[in-house]
């Protein structure tokens, strides 16, 4: 996968992501921390010289050449740095390609942001038995974007806050309905015209994982509740790519 102009690439300005195959072992995974930094490669290449591929790895069976330069994903390659810390390629990325600044000021944005993840994970994988810990975040995020008229969390272009809670959004949207019927209710309307939102951005709709790949994420993982009998139908991997990029039909979209 390709990012940028086309044709012969100038290596000072093409960067090489490597991101968490899918479940064939080639395809484009759904790890949300890969698709936080392909949406910010895409982002910067739209509004620079910044050229780049994504090149997925099988973290089961890394190829050799690999194995030489890194051992978790995502990787990110510039001629002869290698940077595997999520934080030290947001800041590599900031030194060398600067345009469009992605960076933030509002903390209270970020806090509102900070702990949905880690409750979704709590009651993805049965450590919390009711989903009460996830909503309360996700009411608090419903609060916060209710607070303003911005298309994103701090204004009307994505940053980096977006490129990371995002596709974390999605896995709760998708996984949670999958593994344990919940869906994030209606009158969290500012939460669904955020989400709203990130579908209408062509970058968003270019990185998001197929809703079978963010299933088959989760499967994998032990600590994860089966997925329910009645669903294996729904989500088989064999089947044409789901992608649930539009509000579902119990959200009034007025």
């Amino acid at each position: 996968m390709s990012g940028g102009t086309s044709g012969d690439h100038d290596p000072a300005k093409h960067v090489i992501l490597y991101v968490r195959a899918g479940w064939d072992g080639k395809g484009y995974g759904a790890c949300p921390f890969c698709q936080r930094f392909y949406m910010v490669l895409d982002l910067k290449a739209k509004r620079s010289a910044l050229t780049y591929d994504i090149i997925t790895v099988n973290p089961a069976h890394p190829t050799d050449d690999f194995r030489k330069f890194a051992n978790r994903l995502p990787v990110l390659k510039h001629m002869n740095e290698v940077i595997m810390d999520t934080e030290e390629i947001q800041n590599y990325l900031d030194q060398m390609f600067p345009a469009p600044d992605l960076r933030y000021t509002n903390m209270n944005a970020h806090t509102a942001c900070l702990d949905i993840f880690s409750k979704f994970s709590f009651f993805i994988k049965n450590v919390s038995h009711t989903p009460d810990l996830l909503l309360k975040e996700l009411c608090y995020l419903d609060s916060f974007l209710a607070g303003s008229a911005n298309k994103f969390t701090c204004g009307d272009h994505l940053t980096y806050l977006d490129c990371n809670v995002l596709p974390k959004l999605q896995h709760i949207r998708v996984a949670s309905e999958a593994f344990q019927d919940f869906q994030i209710p209606a009158e969290l309307s500012a939460l669904w015209r955020y989400l709203g939102n990130a579908y209408k951005e062509d970058t968003f709709r270019k990185t998001c994982p197929s809703d079978q790949e963010i299933v088959h994420h989760w499967s994998e993982k032990k600590e994860t509740a089966p997925l329910p009998e009645r669903k294996h139908r729904l989500y088989t991997l064999e089947a044409t790519p789901r992608f649930s990029l539009e509000l579902p039909k119990y959200v009034n979209r007025k």
